[in-house]
């Protein structure tokens, strides 16, 4: 008698869209990848600013035109989400204890979007925005 063990079948390419949880792991994944090629906008314009202004003013125009700006508008989109996946996990990573007890996930996630928002006025505050 020959036994096969029951195998689910599951596709190849879609095969993170059969749980929420696996989407929204998908989805912070994706996530990395735009906050990588802002990361190389920046270095592309950190080259530009060293070939002279000509070049720099040359990055200027390509981040100020309408494909820069919605492309700065998408990363900054992936980017918020990449922002909450992390804080989310971050009450598994950095366990804080006082006393006998360990201080709630909430609590920590809520203190690193206080800070967040701290920093953010900030930085908006010494760019004469705010």
């Amino acid at each position: 008698m020959n036994r096969k063990p029951y195998r689910r079948e599951l596709s190849k390419t879609s095969w993170f869209m059969t749980h929420q949880r696996y989407k929204s792991y998908m989805l912070h994944e994706i996530s990395s990848l735009f906050v990588a090629i802002y990361a190389f906008i920046l270095i592309i314009g950190l080259f530009r600013l060293g070939e002279g202004p000509e070049a720099w003013e040359g990055w200027l125009g390509f981040v100020a035109s309408p494909i820069g700006v919605i492309l700065h508008v998408l990363i900054f989109v992936f980017s918020i989400i990449h922002t909450m996946a992390w804080f989310k996990a971050v009450p598994q990573a950095m366990r804080i204890q006082r006393g006998e007890e360990i201080v709630p996930g909430k609590l920590i996630v809520g203190a690193h979007y206080g800070v967040l928002a701290a920093v953010s006025l900030f930085v908006l505050i010494l760019a004469g925005v705010a």
